[in-house]
């Protein structure tokens, strides 16, 4: 049993948005898997982890890094280790061998070693949206690959985003900034290049649909759950799945492709993904460069034979439902906590 230090004034409703995912399953939503391997205690000298209770991204936007450093230094004396959570597109890393910062994504050339990539934590679609069990692919001639989703290839849109970068990076020198610096990436206009060049290969088999906007912006509630239908029966009829970092340096789609039980094809934009020593990420996804894309994808599954492909459509679904769901996910995290007491 993994003993927790917290901070319990903030375990509070008010705080629950941006509340350390681990606590969520602790107080908000007591999960009977999460009680059988941690617990709270009250003492720094008794507990195995501190954690501190808010992302600290806003708390540090709301001028609170002295309270910070002072919770960190306290704790650091008890030679335990301190998670931390960062939340948002961009993260940024605490300084410290005792602290490990969990956050969605950054460039792992430069993130510490501490930095621990956290998955999207996904809903299993097929228990909320579709219409039937989850089934294997078999493997075609040509490799099929899905796409649904925000990519336009106009130079207005190249404009728009990089005045959403600018202004983004002003906001940040306003208020202070507390977060990595992130270059400009314009990912809509990037994700349309990518799909046109595959969609005029002979040698893949394209299902793309491209869209204006994001799926998350859509207001009316039924035309995002029929986009959101949409969205996953691409996913359930195509064995790949393209996907390419959005505004911070990570892929959501990633993660609902490998829940979907479909290998994802991610463009290695310097990612660093969870449990990177661990999970040989090679048996789950295709990562390739903006340059090999084409030949990447063609070589990859002219290698695979029907049964190992249909092996990595099993593996991967089990990859999330048992490891990287977020109740699973700390408590590998909590094995691997030497200091039990």
């Amino acid at each position: 049993m993994i003993k927790v230090y917290t901070d319990h004034e903030y375990l509070n409703e008010d705080n629950r948005k941006r509340i350390f995912p681990l606590l969520f399953d602790m107080v908000y939503k007591p999960n009977p898997k999460t009680q059988e391997h941690f617990c709270f205690t009250r003492s720094l000298e008794d507990a195995n982890v501190a954690i501190f209770p808010v992302d600290i991204i806003s708390f540090l936007h709301g001028d609170q890094k002295k309270y910070l450093q002072t919770w960190i230094d306290e704790a650091s004396k008890y030679e335990i280790e301190i998670w931390v959570y960062a939340a948002g597109d961009f993260g940024v890393d605490l300084q410290g061998s005792n602290i490990k910062t969990f956050r969605f994504g950054g460039f792992d050339s430069k993130m510490n070693t501490n930095s621990q990539i956290m998955p999207a934590f996904i809903n299993d679609p097929y228990d909320e949206i579709m219409t039937n069990d989850f089934y294997t692919l078999p493997k075609k001639t040509k490799p099929n690959i899905g796409f649904v989703g925000n990519a336009d290839g106009s130079i207005l849109k190249l404009f728009k985003e990089y005045f959403l970068y600018l202004r983004r990076n002003f906001r940040a020198i306003k208020v202070g900034k507390f977060e990595d610096y992130h270059g400009f990436y314009p990912s809509s206009y990037k994700r349309y290049r990518f799909l046109d060049k595959m969609s005029k290969s002979i040698k893949l088999d394209c299902n793309f649909i491209l869209r204006k906007k994001y799926r998350a912006k859509e207001k009316n509630a039924g035309n995002r759950k029929d986009s959101t239908l949409e969205f996953f029966t691409n996913i359930q009829n195509n064995l790949y799945i393209f996907c390419l970092r959005g505004n911070g340096n990570f892929s959501i789609r990633f993660y609902e492709a490998l829940i979907m039980g479909r290998i994802p094809v991610l463009v290695d934009t310097d990612v660093r993904l969870p449990f990177a020593n661990t999970i040989n990420w090679s048996k789950h996804c295709l990562l390739v460069s903006e340059k090999n894309l084409l030949e990447k994808i063609v070589s990859f599954h002219n290698a695979k034979s029907q049964v190992e492909l249909e092996a990595m459509q099993f593996g991967n679904r089990k990859l999330i439902k048992e490891k990287l769901n977020r109740i699973d996910y700390f408590i590998q995290f909590s094995k691997q906590i030497s200091k039990v007491k």
